[in-house]
């Protein structure tokens, strides 16, 4: 269980230094309360990272605290998927904000604007994929379901 709660210390971690981030850089540029992707950055961080992780270490130490190779694989790439997801959303938010802002005279090209949401996009199907397969690792692991056809 300690492994979970470091990985979300790690994105509790994040998750403030994105939120005060996020405050600050929009203040700077004077552009405060107004929708930008940097804000969800913060909430992606704490919700998906924090919580959604330490779920997932207290219904894996309840189910024998098993650390199979799928299992393994999946909860790293739902860490991958998360932090890219979290990463290209800042990307995102920061151009957002300096066009809000007239900083950036110009609007990023489709091209440009395609490629930022088209990787976001590809994290949050890696960080999808990463939670189906936890699910699959619990689901088909063969100890669990042999404790659970014996108490039957």
């Amino acid at each position: 269980m300690k492994k979970y709660i470091k990985y979300s210390a790690v994105f509790l971690a994040l998750g403030i230094i994105f939120g005060v981030f996020y405050r600050e850089f929009s203040k700077a540029y004077g552009v405060v309360n107004t929708y930008s992707p940097l804000g969800l950055v913060h909430t992606h961080f704490l919700v998906l990272g924090v919580t959604f992780t330490l779920i997932i270490g207290l219904v894996n130490e309840k189910n024998g605290g098993r650390n199979e190779k799928l299992f393994k694989w999946a909860f790293n790439v739902y860490c991958a998927g998360v932090l890219g997801a979290g990463l290209m959303m800042t990307a995102r938010g920061i151009i957002d904000i300096l066009i809000k802002s007239d900083k950036i005279v110009y609007e990023l090209s489709d091209g440009a604007n395609g490629a930022l949401a088209g990787i976001s996009g590809l994290f949050h199907a890696v960080l999808g994929v990463g939670l189906v397969l936890i699910f699959v690792s619990w689901l088909f692991n063969k100890k669990t379901n042999k404790k659970e056809e014996q108490n039957l």
